[in-house]
């Protein structure tokens, strides 16, 4: 799996230890690894990620933060169960729980070519950035219709919860980031757009993080993967259509209708729209931190904005919308 995981002083990074040189070399012995490590540049908060042969293939050593387990305990089953699929995402080759070298568990992922969607800087509306989101999309609509029942005997694909309305409400007024008639009003319509318009009584297997560091791409916006499955389980579709933000959901959504016409069922719109004002309303509440950058995910009005933008593109959200 191509890396995103620290490494960096690039604005955005959290810088995270190097692995020490004989941690490394017993890595290598361990696996049978040909060639250096060379640490990848990325912007993930979990993993040390390294560029290695195995096998004489390319390949990606991830190594968490010893206590950082969860995300890549997730992984162990997640990223098999969608490559087994047919989904395009690189395969896991060895999941190593045995702790010996670091008090963490380590995935070796073959090496997904492209480059993350994230480090392109493509502008909104650019052709390319357009079908990369397009094709992100028709493999959300594959990867839920492919993955059926996952053995999971510990449990490491876990439901994925509705929006916590009260509690975000409770924050942003709480912390003076809107007045309480806004976002009640927020909060409401979140909770109406759910009750009219519910999930499928059935969840499907979902990614749960399709952001655009964590969609790979060639030059031109080709799919190349879906990486990083880290936050996978069992929800609503349209949760899938939301991890990119507001601008790449029209996108997602048409790629998705293309591959598979009708399947996200009637609703799928207007729940789109309380997932996305629900989380843009959730991040008005955060302080950004010293190392992030100045992405639209870390800038508190920023999804707000955005939203604005592409709801025009929606016309069934202009009744929701409306005065009432």
């Amino acid at each position: 799996m191509a890396g995103r995981g620290p490494g960096t002083k690039n604005a955005g990074v959290r810088i995270l230890p190097d692995l020490s040189p004989a941690e490394q070399a017993a890595f290598a012995g361990k696996y049978g690894l040909q060639g250096p490590l060379r640490r990848l540049p990325s912007v993930g908060m979990v993993n040390r990620v390294y560029e290695t042969v195995w096998q004489d293939q390319p390949a990606v050593l991830r190594v968490p933060l010893p206590g950082d387990d969860e995300d890549t305990l997730t992984e162990s089953v997640a990223a098999p169960a969608a490559f087994r699929a047919g989904i395009c995402t690189p395969e896991l080759l060895i999941f190593d729980e045995d702790r010996d070298i670091v008090n963490a568990p380590v995935t070796l992922y073959a090496l997904a070519p492209g480059r993350s969607l994230e480090d392109l800087g493509w502008p909104p509306g650019d052709p390319r950035l357009r079908r990369a989101w397009q094709e992100a999309g028709r493999e959300l609509a594959r990867l839920h219709q492919a993955v059926g029942p996952v053995a999971d005997p510990l449990g490491r694909l876990e439901p994925i919860r509705p929006p916590d309305v009260a509690r975000v409400q409770a924050q942003v007024t709480g912390a003076a980031r809107l007045g309480a008639g806004e976002a009640a009003w927020a909060a409401a319509l979140t909770q109406r757009l759910l009750a009219d318009h519910p999930p499928p009584t059935h969840p499907v297997f979902l990614h749960n993080d399709l952001h655009a560091g964590n969609l790979m791409v060639t030059g031109d916006g080709a799919l190349t993967a879906l990486i990083d499955w880290g936050d996978a389980g069992w929800g609503d579709p349209v949760l899938d259509l939301t991890y990119g933000g507001p601008l790449a959901a029209p996108d997602l959504r048409r790629g998705y209708e293309d591959e598979a016409p009708g399947a996200l069922g009637e609703g799928a719109t207007l729940r789109l729209l309380a997932y996305l004002l629900h989380d843009a309303v959730r991040r008005l509440g955060r302080n950004p931190k010293a190392h992030e950058a100045d992405l639209w995910h870390s800038r508190p009005g920023t999804a707000l904005l955005h939203l604005l933008r592409v709801s025009p593109q929606f016309p069934e959200w202009q009744a929701a919308l409306a005065p009432g």
